[in-house]
């Protein structure tokens, strides 16, 4: 397999499979499908939960699973939906204005060698409440344990939740605990970023697929990175206010329908609709977190849906701040080999003003539809029959799709082993010639030399623990390199900072990072991070931010430049500019018109000191 993995660029040139050879197509094929499965199911939980399907969402877990959220353990589908019911209150349904969203990030899944079985780690954050009642903070890690059903399906067997912050909305997150002792890994730093086709230690699948089968399948897994691509790709472009690249990422007949207003027809008539709200302005915060993303490719691979949820964090510095949720509902097509936005449907769930929060702030009604009350669903693909398949393609191929996972879990370990000051492990992570930042110092190159730079910085890890700078990644859009095994990875920093009597702070910023293949596992080759916002503090969220504020947040930099100089300087935004509007680098044009971003990576200094347009 290792092999395979190193024939990216093989031509793809017909000839004869062995039996053996197709059968191990066939479990490396079920082991990727596998971890997107999973990923599929903790996804598929939290939207449940979201809607208040508390049966649907006990349908998740084994017959017999354990689950714990901190407190008591439960057993059984049984006890876990009432607890489900009385923790997270009653169905929207009959609550309209109710609030239980769960935010997924940062995960990272690891497939047994058997792939019956695997573990998960996700960090979540919950918002919670009802309108006219309360409103509420909490969020966590999960490390959670997974089966394989009989029916071939995933089922969570034993959900652990460890508490990390919780608190009522007018006072902001604090930690749970006194001293906030760092929750275990499951995974280890030196395979975190390995492909799920390599390590399995069983034989063949009994019952294997034929090649036109195993190739179709592989190729919706590709149809799916690129559907999560262009979802992911839309929340940048909003969040900058590209309205010329939103609109180019609809299809010619294509729809955008937001609440109960009618819907937009024509990606002409959706451009200018989108132009009426202007262009991003200093002092101006616009984010739109894509999360929670569940995706369901046709059969014949032509058309898709996907749904989700989009956090929103809107408002001017001197002004007023909001915090909104909603659901997003989006159908896609392919065309000349390309996905496109086919319909977009947009249904808010909250939006509140951020200094009442949502238990006294009600400013959208919230919108739902028959459809999209019901679990997600996808329709099963035919079977297939026996048929010729070029193996070597098909790794290929297969690598890809594997490998947009690994670097994904490559990706959330990195903030994960920040949290931790696992600095050690933080420097595994990196190629011999990786390269990582340090805001406000410049870029240091070697494990070695990123290791001593982090220490040197930050020092290690002393208990009591009382204040946790939480660096969660989600939102990636990941370009594999069509000529070898490297990639381009865009994920967006979501840092909530939380203390036991310190106010609770956040930080937010794009990663535009490069990551290689090394000897069958993904490393880092560049790390590279643009600050856009830093909290002063809860009470103010993203208002009454001063100029500055981001550069005076951030650990000095006078003693890391004398002690240990880095190997080369800062480049594009070192500190959070906001109320600034700040530059922003794109790795990619755009999936649909291929526009190019008025900034691209990778960056040069003739163009850092220009402001965006």
């Amino acid at each position: 397999m290792a092999a395979a993995l190193l024939l990216w660029a093989a031509p793809a040139f017909a000839q004869a499979a062995s039996p053996a050879e197709v059968d191990q197509l066939a479990r490396d094929v079920d082991r990727v499908e596998s971890v997107r499965a999973i990923k599929r199911l903790q996804f598929a939980l939290a939207q449940d939960i979201e809607a208040g399907r508390w049966s649907d969402a006990a349908a998740r877990f084994a017959p017999v699973a354990e689950a714990s959220w901190g407190d008591r353990g439960l057993k059984g589908r049984a006890a876990i939906a009432k607890d489900l019911r009385a923790r997270y209150g009653t169905s929207p349904s009959g609550a309209a204005r109710t609030t239980h969203a769960q935010i997924l990030l940062a995960p990272v899944v690891t497939l047994s060698p058997d792939g019956r079985s695997a573990k998960g780690r996700w960090h979540e954050v919950s918002m919670l409440g009802r309108t006219g009642e309360d409103a509420s903070w909490a969020g966590g890690i999960f490390e959670n344990e997974y089966a394989r059903a009989a029916d071939g399906g995933w089922r969570i067997a034993r959900l652990v939740y460890h508490p990390v912050f919780r608190g009522p909305y007018d006072k902001g997150w604090h930690d749970v605990d006194a001293d906030q002792v760092p929750v275990p890994f499951h995974y280890d730093s030196a395979t975190v970023g390995a492909s799920a086709m390599l390590g399995a230690r069983v034989p063949a699948p009994a019952a294997r697929m034929g090649g036109v089968a195993l190739g179709g399948r592989i190729d919706r897994l590709l149809d799916a990175d690129a559907v999560s691509n262009l979802q992911h790709a839309y929340g940048y472009y909003v969040d900058r206010k590209m309205w010329d690249d939103v609109a180019d990422l609809f299809d010619a007949d294509g729809s955008y329908a937001e609440g109960s207003a009618p819907a937009l027809a024509g990606a002409d008539a959706i451009r200018a609709a989108l132009a009426k709200e202007g262009p991003l302005g200093d002092g101006e915060l616009n984010d739109h977190i894509q999360a929670n993303l569940l995706i369901c490719v046709a059969p014949d691979g032509m058309r898709a849906r996907a749904r989700g949820l989009e956090l929103g964090m809107t408002g001017r510095n001197d002004g007023k701040a909001y915090w909104s949720l909603s659901l997003f509902d989006n159908s896609f097509v392919k065309r000349d080999g390309r996905w496109r936005i086919e319909a977009m449907r947009i249904l808010p769930r909250m939006k509140a003003d951020y200094a009442q929060g949502w238990a006294k702030s009600a400013l959208v009604e919230p919108v739902r539809t028959a459809d999209t009350d019901r679990p997600f669903a996808c329709p099963n693909a035919p079977a297939g029959g026996e048929g010729p398949i070029d193996t070597v393609r098909a790794w290929q191929r297969l690598s890809q799709a594997a490998g947009r996972d690994a670097i994904e879990h490559l990706t959330s370990a990195f903030g994960n082993y920040i949290d931790d000051y696992r600095w050690d492990d933080l420097g595994v992570l990196f190629a011999a010639d990786g390269r990582r930042e340090a805001p406000g110092v410049g870029f240091y190159v070697g494990p070695e030399r990123i290791t001593r730079m982090q220490r040197t910085r930050y020092g290690d890890y002393r208990g009591p623990r009382t204040f946790i700078p939480i660096h969660t990644m989600t939102q990636p859009v990941v370009s594999m390199a069509a000529d070898g095994p490297s990639a381009k990875i865009r994920t967006r920093l979501l840092q909530f900072n939380t203390g036991l009597t310190r106010d609770g702070s956040m930080m937010a910023g794009i990663y535009e990072n490069e990551a290689v293949l090394v000897d069958g596992v993904w490393k880092f080759r560049s790390v590279e991070i643009d600050h856009t916002l830093q909290t002063a503090n809860y009470a103010d969220g993203w208002t009454r931010i001063a100029e500055g504020t981001g550069q005076r947040m951030i650990p000095p930099a006078t003693k890391l430049l004398e002690t240990f100089p880095p190997d080369s300087p800062n480049e594009g935004e070192i500190y959070a500019p906001y109320p600034a509007r700040g530059l922003m680098w794109f790795h990619y044009d755009n999936p649909v018109s291929g526009r190019a971003p008025p900034l691209k990576t990778p960056k040069t200094a003739a163009v850092v000191s220009r402001r965006n347009p």
